[in-house]
């Protein structure tokens, strides 16, 4: 019996080693896991935007792409506060912690392509991607000021205006079709609201110079091309100030007669707009990328756009008014991945999300037609007269890079120490701490000397910032001296 048991052992043994080496198999089971797929790790891009990003159907746009883009690409949108985002950024791209795409002011783009922080593009570049931008577009980020690299192309504007309100101006019996056109009229206008509106607390006009960089810039600075007056003189290459007395006179004015809504030098943006939606500010600049927040607060009455008004009937044309190219986004020149950061720029700068822009009112793309294809325009009333009309143009830029020679100080690292003095000066003005003439002499003189300092240095080419032949009708048309001297022609 026991050798039978054997025998049967020995044949089951052999069976089951005859099976395994036929079928070349382990003889336990295998209970490790079946090979799963490994995840692709996304390619994550750290995105910054002066404005935009809290709307709904940009935020959805961004996830949809997060979610569908074939190259695993997922944008990163950075947090920072509107008010404070230059100079976040400015720490940022000093620190080496800047995003890897980004919207940046233009004053700020000679400064930023001269130390290397933004990365050319011209490579990634092809005629069929630059055919989409208007000539001026491509004129203007073409300057000799970028060393001859593409590093941004501007593809929407922002356009200033004068908002009134009809009714206001129906109860101090002006006529609510036809707005001041000359500075004059403005005063005359914003007294008769006030004296109509007076124990109701009506004014007039409102000078938001709490947010003097938008405020004053806009509602001073770039409102009076239209009459031909400009800081900066194209054709000398120097600053006079004096060209702004008029305006800031009828300000001074309109407060004196108390038609200007009281507080101005601590009167936010925005809450100068929730005013005027109640009803209770007659007049004020505002610009087009300004348009969604007044909608946001419902404006009560009946209101109307009107371009600025001209220092008087003789300067009606005067000169084309400025637009102001929306910050340029560009790409940082130490993103991790380039490749995945110009992928990035070029959505946004993509046709589809220009549109969306539009649409949400949020811009006013200047390429592909979007502002000229019909049933584009979004159904927000007044948006259209914001939209740029022939009378309106880009100036060339202005010596920014002066800035960072200001002789108060030794620091060297990019700052707004140019526009700050002269802004502040205004609201010294307008307070009556500094005469009016005096104050524009003295600012005058500090930018002057801004420019003969820089002129000593290597970064600085004074000649790049004169036109001989400039025309405010026609402001990019003028060659610059620099381009003549290269050519010869001098």
């Amino acid at each position: 019996m026991k050798r039978f048991l054997f025998y049967i052992l020995a044949l089951l043994l052999c069976g089951t080693a005859a099976y395994a080496i036929a079928y070349d198999r382990p003889l336990l089971v295998d209970f490790s896991p079946g090979s799963a797929e490994v995840p692709v790790q996304p390619i994550r891009v750290k995105i910054a935007l002066y404005d935009w990003t809290e709307n709904l159907e940009v935020k959805n746009a961004i996830s949809q792409y997060n979610k569908t883009n074939p190259d695993h690409i997922e944008i990163n949108v950075m947090d920072i506060a509107a008010d404070v985002y230059d100079d976040t950024l400015n720490m940022l791209m000093t620190s080496g912690q800047g995003p890897d795409v980004f919207s940046v002011d233009n004053t700020w783009l000679a400064t930023y392509v001269n130390k290397g922080y933004l990365a050319n593009l011209s490579a990634e570049l092809n005629t069929a991607d630059l055919s989409r931008f208007p000539a001026w577009a491509r004129n203007y980020a073409h300057s000799s000021l970028f060393r001859g690299g593409i590093y941004f192309m501007p593809s929407s504007v922002d356009t200033v205006r004068l908002l009134y309100n009809k009714q206001l101006f129906r109860d101090a019996g002006l006529d609510p079709e036809h707005p001041p056109l000359t500075f004059a009229a403005v005063k005359e206008a914003a007294a008769r609201i006030s004296q109509a509106g007076e124990g109701v607390n009506k004014y007039g006009f409102a000078l938001p110079a709490g947010d003097s960089q938008d405020s004053l810039q806009t509602g001073l600075e770039i409102s009076n091309t239209s009459s031909g007056y400009y800081l900066y003189n194209y054709q000398t290459g120097r600053y006079e100030l004096s060209v702004y007395r008029l305006w800031l006179q009828m300000v001074l004015d309109m407060k004196h007669e108390g038609s200007l809504y009281p507080g101005e030098a601590l009167l936010k943006r925005d809450s100068a707009l929730r005013q005027f939606a109640d009803g209770n500010i007659g007049m004020m600049y505002a610009t087009s990328k300004d348009y969604v927040k007044l909608q946001e607060y419902m404006p009560k009455d009946d209101w109307g756009v009107a371009m600025p008004p001209v220092a008087d009937s003789s300067k009606q044309g005067g000169g084309a008014l400025m637009m102001i190219p929306h910050s340029p986004l560009v790409v940082n020149s130490s993103a991790p991945s380039r490749e995945a950061a110009v992928k990035v720029w070029k959505f946004l700068q993509s046709g589809e999300f220009l549109t969306i822009l539009f649409q949400q009112a949020l811009a006013l793309p200047v390429v592909d037609g979007i502002l000229d294809v019909p049933g584009l325009a979004p159904g927000l009333g007044h948006f259209k007269e914001f939209v740029p009309a022939a009378a309106e143009s880009i100036y060339p830029l202005s010596p920014q890079i002066m800035d960072q020679y200001d002789p108060s100080s030794v620091s060297m690292e990019p700052r707004d120490s140019g526009d700050r003095p002269r802004m502040q000066l205004y609201l010294q003005i307008l307070s009556g701490e500094r005469p009016l003439d005096e104050g524009l002499r003295s600012e005058t003189e500090r930018l002057n000397q801004m420019l003969d300092i820089a002129d000593t240095g290597y970064s600085f080419q004074r000649e790049e910032y004169i036109y001989p032949d400039f025309d405010p009708h026609n402001p990019l048309k003028a060659e610059s001296l620099e381009s003549r001297l290269s050519k010869g022609q001098e």
